[in-house]
């Protein structure tokens, strides 16, 4: 029996610390090839370790840098305890991964939130779960956050060729995930509410500010998003930003 999200969840950090059995190990993982989200969420835990190890390792451990950190942490000048050296390193430590930490905190901007839909999307671990109308389970996920008609948006371009859908949840907004090729190579298109826009205010003062496309690149794919109708309508794929651009152009809802 597969585990379910929320004991998946509570095993994040002793998987990605590899600290788990091999049974749990195995379990999580099968999990993790069915469930988008969880995916995104272990792939992102993976990168903050990823970029606060970077941070460490890079850091510039001169005699400047630890008088500055000793000055933060050093006692009120009465007392005659000398500061010791793994002390300086401790609160070091905890200084980087506190930047980090804040900076993980700001608001996420859409482009960089999706980027994890599609490259789960990408590397197979996401794959479509129906075509055509919506099933009657998926649609009783949304709890009213999103309508069906998000998922029959598609580029009248002949160029894309879609491979089905799923719902996936991006930034904690319910979504409609159409996967698909554009010349062979995944092209994810993602759709929902334009009142859910809130969530990412990067994207929406780009597209308030009266830009009908907002343009941007996160890692190594290219992103751009339209208002249509009620929906916001994104794209995202390894393809030059013109060719997406011009097949959001040519989205429309199936029955439109």
């Amino acid at each position: 029996m597969l585990m379910k999200c929320g004991e998946v969840r509570k095993f994040v950090r002793l998987y990605l610390d590899s600290e788990l059995d091999a049974k749990q190990s195995f379990e999580v993982e099968q999990h993790l090839e069915s469930c988008a989200e969880c995916a995104g969420l272990f792939q992102a835990e993976k990168k903050f370790d990823e970029r606060l190890g970077r941070f460490l390792r890079h850091g510039q451990l001169t005699r400047p840098f630890w008088k500055k950190i000793e000055a933060l942490i050093a006692p009120r000048p009465f007392a005659k305890v000398k500061i010791l050296w793994p002390l300086a390193l401790a609160a070091s430590l905890v200084i980087a991964a506190g930047t980090v930490l804040v900076a993980r905190s700001r608001p996420l901007d859409l482009a960089n939130a999706v980027e994890e839909c599609h490259s789960a999307y990408v590397h197979q671990i996401t794959t479509p779960e129906f075509s055509g109308a919506v099933p009657t389970k998926i649609a009783q996920q949304f709890g009213g956050r999103l309508d069906t008609a998000a998922f029959d948006y598609r580029p009248s371009e002949p160029g894309f060729t879609s491979s089905g859908a799923r719902l996936c949840h991006v930034g904690g907004v319910p979504v409609a995930l159409i996967l698909g090729h554009c010349a062979e190579t995944p092209v994810s298109l993602i759709v929902f509410r334009k009142s859910e826009l809130d969530h990412f205010p990067q994207t929406k003062r780009k597209l308030e500010s009266g830009d009908p496309i907002a343009c941007s690149r996160s890692g190594r794919y290219q992103f751009a998003a339209r208002f249509i109708d009620d929906h916001v309508v994104c794209i995202v794929g390894d393809r030059p930003r013109p060719v997406l651009e011009d097949l959001l152009k040519t989205l429309r809802r199936a029955d439109g």
